[in-house]
């Protein structure tokens, strides 16, 4: 009896430790059957009409996933350039603030920003739209003036594209396929 009690109760107080994190999920009894509740994230399924569709996607995901990074070091710089500008009391020096750090800007990621195809540059101007909720040109124009507002925009549509445009998910497609993507990546890890 004595070697039952030596090896035994250690055991069973081992056993009753264990017992001490019981997690109780949420449940519903309903005509006797026990359902669980629980908040499960959104899944959403595309579907595509043939591989062409599928190919385009792909091309379209690596493409999201190239810029994306420069939306989001945009949204960022502009906040910074924000609260910059509001420490500074005088228009001149505003101006010159602003001169400063456009040039700056341009010195840093004119060589990266040329290597951008036409079509990476039009989900660029949606993805900025998308992070800063104004458009390009807006933005140009609040810092640099009507005048390089519409010489860039000018430049913009030489190059097929528009400062101009927006960002809208609900209405179309191929916005509603790079919030998609964004959305995967992130959940994925690959973005903040």
């Amino acid at each position: 009896m004595r070697f039952f009690l030596i090896f035994i109760l250690p055991f069973l107080s081992l056993v009753i430790l264990g017992q001490e994190k019981v997690i109780v999920a949420d449940f519903e009894i309903i005509n006797d059957d026990t359902i669980f509740i629980s908040d499960i994230s959104e899944v959403k399924i595309l579907e595509f009409k043939n591989i062409k569709e599928k190919s385009q996607y792909l091309i379209l995901k690596r493409r999201v996933l190239k810029v994306y990074p420069y939306a989001v070091l945009a949204k960022e710089k502009l906040n910074s350039i924000h609260l910059g500008l509001d420490t500074i009391p005088k228009r001149r020096h505003k101006k010159r603030y602003t001169k400063e750090v456009a040039k700056w800007v341009k010195e840093e990621y004119t060589d990266r920003l040329k290597n951008l195809t036409m079509t990476e540059g039009k989900i660029l101007v949606k993805l900025i739209y998308r992070e800063t909720k104004t458009t390009s040109y807006e933005i140009v124009k609040s810092y640099r003036g009507r005048f390089n507002a519409f010489f860039w925009q000018t430049m913009a549509k030489l190059w097929d594209n528009n400062l101009k445009t927006e960002y809208d998910p609900v209405n179309i497609r191929e916005d509603m396929l790079i919030e998609h993507i964004i959305i995967q990546a992130k959940l994925e890890g690959q973005f903040d």
